[in-house]
């Protein structure tokens, strides 16, 4: 049988092979049905001779893949020209011009003849699309029959890496469906690292434990910095080792697709269906990982071109404006970016395992290694989509991270606060009213030994309230306010009220989460305006001081009227005192209530002091006074509605 291999025909045809490659993917596309029985070809079409040979050849590579490595090379640039170009070998070599006809009247479009042959070229858009389908979807069966049968070992990462790109380029030209689900297929089998190849990978701590067991909790990586390789490998340690080995190698095709939509921003609309797909294929634990990662590292390249463009002597103002438009673009893009992912997170079926992982991963974690994974997993996360604030919050409130939440809302920076923001935050009121939340309008009755938890009642209902003070009075703003004000007097009734707000210790989980996002939000705010301050008249600052922020915040103390920092403070609790008027004799906790229930409380009790009065013109004067206040109760109402 092997001198059968080794026949001076089998050689050349394997010799010929990648050559032939090219003329096979054209031909397979060719799906034109001739309208009359052709004497030269009965009952066979192009199409069909392509599949048969297509067929063959590949057997013989499944058989005999080792003797073709010498021929790998050829094999690689045939197939990246079939993948790299728009419309593919089709589009740039149409049939009835590469070829010649046996025919001389024929005219390259294929006509000319009473019966159409094999070679002719349609320019029908639904044949050219068809035509396309077949040739890409052979094309990348190839891909993987020659990483499973040729492609040596120590071979597959970088035969892997020369596909990556012009597989994800396509989307560019938005390909049909059956084209985008077959690419990340063929990504996601290629990308995986062979046996015994797994030492090789950026996840190799994860790869290599296999069975066994978890690591120990000595290796629990630090909160400082989760994005990096350790934090990673720590995070997926929840995953079962079968589903570990679905594990790439490395986030080569993340950082191709983030680099793809960064400079497409209509694929934007469509990446959601990209994740969803991808984490069909590989863990959704995975798939988040790798793209907070690298959206990380896209950031920080940005920030660091920015930053040596700012800092050069030799750059003028105009490219310092295109440099500050061009990163404010980016972080519009992120936060874009963000937003797919957190909608994929709470609305996709493919991600429920990672749901249930991450509900309530904070609120009531444990001091199980699990739990550590869950909260390194929950930290990971929380960098992306910190750059996004309602994405943010919706993730803190589903891992149960309410006291982050809370202490977040009250460093809002007002450059924060825009149309968009208010859109997003009445999409975060509905979400909320769905069943998916259900057990958080529970958790709002609940009452802890120590309110400061970050999974407590307390810290819940103070979330809410500080998005419910956020809110424009509209009809989300009405929906929130309801269930507030429903569990107001519940709570009041059931939580000893004490003392002020407690601060949230220095080096926590909360305190890191509470600095990662004021730092992203700072770091989107910085780019708003230095970007307003590039389209002013005045010449664009490279680094804004300190002494310019005193400066610019004098000045709006001036304008408003205030002598000093000192005399703005003094004014602004006096202001507040006067609003209170008597209600600074209650003490609540964490300024939870804020009076939801102050005014009809203080109404019972004037009914009560009224009822204990003997003198006449006590009497009157309690009636006089009821009168006013009820004045005040009619006020309060209708200056809330």
């Amino acid at each position: 049988a092997s001198v059968k291999y080794l026949t001076a025909a089998s050689t050349s045809v394997r010799n010929a092979l990648p050559h032939v490659l090219p003329g096979i993917l054209v031909s397979i596309g060719d799906t034109h049905q001739s309208r009359a029985k052709d004497a030269f070809l009965p009952d066979q079409t192009t199409h069909t001779l392509a599949e048969q040979a297509n067929t063959c050849l590949q057997d013989a590579v499944k058989r005999d893949g080792k003797s073709f490595i010498p021929h790998l090379g050829g094999f690689v640039v045939a197939l990246r020209e079939e993948l790299d170009s728009p419309g593919g070998l089709i589009a740039r070599n149409p049939p009835s011009v590469e070829r010649r006809p046996y025919r001389m009247d024929v005219k390259p479009d294929g006509s000319g003849i009473e019966s159409t042959g094999w070679f002719r070229a349609s320019d029908g858009v639904e044949e050219r699309d068809n035509a396309l389908i077949l040739s890409r979807l052979c094309a990348l069966q190839w891909v993987v029959v020659l990483y499973e049968h040729v492609v040596p070992d120590s071979l597959k990462a970088e035969y892997a890496s020369e596909f990556i790109d012009c597989i994800i380029y396509q989307l560019v030209d938005q390909p049909p469906g059956i084209i985008v689900v077959k690419s990340f297929e063929v990504l996601a089998k290629i990308t995986v690292p062979a046996k015994g190849q797994e030492n090789h990978s950026i996840f190799s701590t994860l790869l290599t434990s296999g069975d066994r067991g978890a690591p120990e909790a000595s290796s629990i990586p630090s909160m400082n910095n989760p994005m990096d390789n350790e934090s990673a490998n720590f995070a997926l340690g929840i995953l079962e080792p079968s589903r570990r080995r679905l594990v790439s190698r490395d986030r080569a095709v993340f950082a191709a697709l983030i680099d793809l939509h960064s400079k497409n921003e209509k694929l934007l609309m469509d990446v959601s269906k990209v994740i969803e797909l991808m984490c069909t294929l590989q863990p959704p634990e995975f798939i988040f990982i790798a793209f907070a990662t690298e959206l990380e590292n896209f950031i920080v390249t940005k920030m660091q071109q920015r930053k040596k463009i700012l800092e050069s002597p030799e750059t003028d103002a105009s490219a310092i404006k295109e440099e500050l438009a061009a990163f404010t673009k980016d972080l519009a893009f992120v936060s874009n970016f963000a937003q797919q992912l957190g909608l994929v997170f709470f609305a996709a079926p493919e991600t429920e395992q990672l749901r249930v992982e991450m509900k309530d991963c904070i609120g009531f974690k444990g001091d199980s290694l699990r739990d550590e994974q869950r909260a390194c997993l929950f930290h990971i996360i929380l960098y992306t989509f910190s750059h996004s604030i309602v994405a943010t919050l919706s993730f803190c409130l589903w891992g149960g991270a309410f006291l982050t939440a809370s202490s977040f809302l009250q460093k809002i920076d007002p450059l924060d606060i825009s149309l968009m923001f208010y859109l997003e935050l009445d999409r975060l009121i509905d979400l909320i009213e769905r069943p998916i939340f259900r057990h958080l309008h529970l958790r709002l009755l609940e009452c802890e030994d120590d309110p400061y938890q970050e999974g407590s009642g307390a810290m819940l209902f103070r979330t809410l309230k500080s998005i419910l003070m956020v809110l424009p009075q509209s009809t989300s703003y009405m929906i929130l306010k309801e269930r507030l004000s429903s569990t107001a007097r519940f709570r009041q009734s059931a939580v000893a009220l004490r003392g002020l707000s407690k601060h949230v210790e220095k080096g926590s989980k909360t305190d890191i989460f509470v600095k990662r996002l004021v730092k992203t939000r700072k770091l989107h705010c910085d780019a708003k305006w230095r970007n307003i301050r590039a389209e002013s008249l005045e010449d664009p600052s490279r680094l804004i001081s300190e002494k310019q922020k005193l400066r610019a915040a004098q000045q709006r103390r001036e304008w408003l009227g205030y002598a000093d920092e000192e005399d703005e403070i003094a004014t602004k609790e006096k202001m507040k005192k006067e609003m209170l008027r008597e209600g600074t004799g209650k003490a609540e906790m964490v300024g939870v209530y804020e009076g939801l229930e102050e005014i009809q409380s203080q109404s019972l009790q004037m009914g009560r002091k009224e009822e204990d009065g003997n003198n006449c013109e006590t009497c009157i004067g309690a009636e006089a006074g009821e009168e006013d206040r009820k004045g005040q109760w009619r006020e309060y109402w209708a200056s809330h509605q």
